[in-house]
């Protein structure tokens, strides 16, 4: 993104010197995006009297204090393959600061609709828009609420460019972006690549990003998130899954190459992979700048889960084969009335882990399981659980005997060669088999599903899995 700033710090420098455009944005952003030290330096840019009026500066998108995402170096306000959708909910649009992303939202709002109104509470707007009937520079919001009536009782969409991560539901109620959120609305369907001359009247989306550190409830929810946004748009674009990127050390594939989606699932459509690869319009997913796509987003924060899972999420002929022979070989009863216990711990509870919902300890939980498999009329329990310490609490208690649960390693987070680790870096680095411990893991979660009732440390990707897998079956279901 590039900044608008009046004025410098006087330790900062100036590498260069523009004449003041329409396009200076687009100028600024070709010199930055081929000169890498002037990222950190600043452009001074003139009126023609040659008179310094605003300088430009280059700052990365940032969304936390420690986080970035890829910023938008290629992108013309005049694709043809922009998606209005985001904008047209709106009738009203209040930017809260002047900067390349709110400036360029601005010209396309101005270009493709004649009579909606924009108002800027930054005077750095002057130097770039001329007031008029429909858009308004304003010192403050109360000026809009005391002399545009007229305005706040339509549709309002506000758009800030604050660097934390602000997205939430009430957000996208009350329809306040960030800018970031909003051009990556606009652009997710530019640029698409051209791998050959097949298909040419398909355009494919392809989901092809990195794992990182992510386990398997964010692989699906992150993956299905996507597919439902292309299939809901409703304009013929085919969504297909390759999560393939080589290098990516993640704890599925170790970064093999190997398509980690078709290692457990099926694919999204009945078009061969490779055929996509001989395609001319493909869309690629744009990995962690996806996480800001407003579209992306509001499946995470409304979509069903258990109608996205039973609608999209099918299993290979060998996980289902295995899920099934685990589930008969741990739970023989299937006429059991049986808890299923969630023990999420491990990274949750480690400084890294600060970012998730904290579970309740080990301890307390246990209280809470007792109670409720005495209150729900439970005869056993599944305990479903990574965590040595959990596992070791319900394994003294009295119990133990009634305890379904799976072999599979657990990981002591006392052990200081596992502090401030996530899960998924202390598998990678023990070099556990990524494939059979996730069929594992999916053969845990299918055990839970199939159980009478559902207790949970928190809510934690296994949790929100075993519910959408349940579909509504449960009699009884708790979360802390």
């Amino acid at each position: 993104m590039i900044t608008v700033h009046k004025k410098l710090d006087e330790r900062e420098d100036v590498e260069l010197i523009l004449r003041h455009s329409d396009d200076v944005f687009d100028v600024a952003r070709t010199i930055f995006f081929e000169n890498e030290h002037i990222k950190k330096k600043s452009i001074a840019v003139t009126n023609d009297k040659k008179e310094i009026i605003y300088f430009l500066k280059y700052e990365q998108n940032q969304v936390n204090v420690e986080d970035y995402v890829d910023d938008f170096w290629n992108y013309n306000i005049y694709d043809k393959n922009i998606d209005y959708e985001l904008l047209d909910r709106g009738q009203v649009y209040i930017f809260l600061e002047l900067e390349e992303y709110t400036f360029q939202i601005a010209k396309i709002i101005q270009m493709h609709y004649k009579d909606k109104k924009i108002f800027f509470v930054d005077d750095r707007a002057a130097f770039f828009f001329k007031e008029g009937e429909n858009l308004h520079i304003v010192p403050s919001i109360k000026e809009i609420y005391n002399n545009y009536k007229e305005s706040i009782s339509k549709s309002i969409i506000t758009i800030d460019s604050k660097k934390e991560f602000l997205h939430n539901q009430m957000r996208f109620i009350i329809k306040r972006y960030r800018s970031l959120s909003v051009m990556t609305s606009l652009f997710w369907k530019c640029n698409p690549a051209c791998f050959g001359d097949e298909n040419s009247n398909r355009t494919f989306y392809l989901i092809k990003n990195t794992l990182d550190n992510g386990g398997m409830a964010d692989l699906i929810k992150f993956t299905l998130y996507r597919v439902v946004m292309v299939i809901e748009k409703n304009e013929n674009i085919i969504p297909i899954i390759d999560l393939s990127v080589e290098g990516d050390n993640n704890q599925f594939n170790n970064g093999d190459g190997t398509n980690v989606w078709t290692m457990f699932f099926e694919q999204i459509t009945d078009v061969p992979l490779e055929a996509v690869y001989r395609s001319k319009n493909v869309i690629i997913s744009k990995d962690k700048l996806d996480f800001f796509n407003p579209y992306i987003l509001e499946k995470n924060y409304f979509s069903d889960w258990k109608l996205m899972f039973q609608k999209y999420l099918k299993f290979n002929k060998r996980t289902n084969q295995y899920v099934e022979e685990l589930y008969s070989k741990t739970i023989p009863d299937k006429e059991a009335r049986v808890l299923g216990v969630i023990g999420r711990g491990t990274d949750y509870f480690a400084e890294k882990g600060r970012w998730v919902p904290e579970p309740l300890a080990a301890k307390p939980f246990l209280d809470e399981v007792m109670n409720s498999m005495k209150e729900w009329k439970c005869e056993y329990i599944f305990l479903a659980t990574e965590d040595q310490k959990i596992y070791e609490v319900f394994m003294k208690s009295e119990v133990k005997e009634q305890i379904f649960s799976v072999d599979q390693e657990r990981i002591n987070y006392d052990d200081e060669k596992n502090k401030n680790l996530f899960l998924s870096e202390i598998k990678v680095r023990d070099k556990i088999n990524g494939y059979n411990d996730n069929l594992r893991y999916l053969g845990i979660l299918w055990i839970l599903s199939k159980c009478t009732s559902l207790i949970s440390t928190c809510g934690c990707g296994a949790f929100q899995c075993a519910v959408a897998f349940n579909n509504e079956k449960y009699e009884n279901i708790k979360t802390f």
